[in-house]
């Protein structure tokens, strides 16, 4: 009898609970941030909805206009397949309970499926302000309490779920903390924005297509951001790197 090396088994599994992740089926609703995630360059069976500048709520009364084209309108995805992992992104103009009560019915509708809050990020501007604000109530900020408050609440309406979130604001708010402190090879957080709120396509892109990656039990990757250089590499990946810490 063939007896197989610890460390060979270990590798085993871990392929092929790589490759099991890979084929998994995917759905992200959300605006610009939600592309900003670069879908298409997710692994496997991925769909998205994606109408520029909308909140939620905004996206559920209006799903027939999406801004990007090649979007499958949620209302055909979520009636005419179960996916296993769903990703909803809020956004300025909604608030807490017309969040939850849209993503509610989104969930309704995907019994089975593991439900992802995107956290977006907030305007370069307005960044530190957001993060910064304590109080959930009145209009969606960009905020650890805003975002922890909408899952508490989904978790009180959807008893047992698993709802994670994609902490994009969390690692947008870490490297611009180490920025100031001298710690990066650019000299302003604005450096990973291509504008007052998007990211920029290679720098911002990379680490917010990979915050998704991990939200979504991917690997991280470099595809489509080859041009990217050692050092930001290096610097965004150290980010990055911090998920692995958190609880997601």
């Amino acid at each position: 009898m063939r007896f197989l090396c610890p460390l060979i088994l270990a590798a085993s599994v871990s392929v092929s609970s790589l490759a099991d992740e890979t084929k998994k089926s995917v759905y992200l609703i959300g605006n610009s941030l939600t592309q900003d995630t670069q879908p298409m360059k997710l692994d496997g069976d991925v769909q998205w909805h994606i109408g520029c500048g909308k909140s939620l709520p905004y996206l559920f009364e209006n799903s027939g206009m999406p801004c990007v084209k090649n979007s499958t309108v949620w209302p055909e995805a979520l009636k005419n397949k179960q996916y296993d992992l769903v990703s909803v992104q809020s956004h300025y103009g909604s608030n807490l309970e017309e969040d939850a009560a849209v993503i509610s019915e989104w969930m309704k509708m995907q019994p089975d499926a593991t439900f992802i809050i995107h956290t977006g990020w907030a305007k370069s501007e307005f960044r530190e302000e957001e993060w910064a604000d304590e109080d959930p109530k009145g209009k969606m900020t960009h905020s650890l309490i805003y975002i922890e408050a909408l899952v508490t609440k989904l978790q009180e309406l959807h008893p047992g779920r698993e709802i994670q979130r994609t902490r994009a604001m969390d690692l947008l708010h870490l490297a611009a903390e180490k920025i100031e402190g001298g710690e990066a090879p650019v000299e302003n957080i604005t450096e990973l924005y291509r504008d007052a709120i998007h990211m920029d396509h290679l720098t911002g892109r990379y680490m917010m297509h990979n915050a998704m990656r991990h939200a979504l039990g991917q690997p991280r990757s470099v595809a489509g951001f080859e041009k990217i250089t050692p050092e930001m590499k290096s610097f965004l990946d150290g980010i990055l790197d911090t998920l692995n810490s958190n609880n997601q």
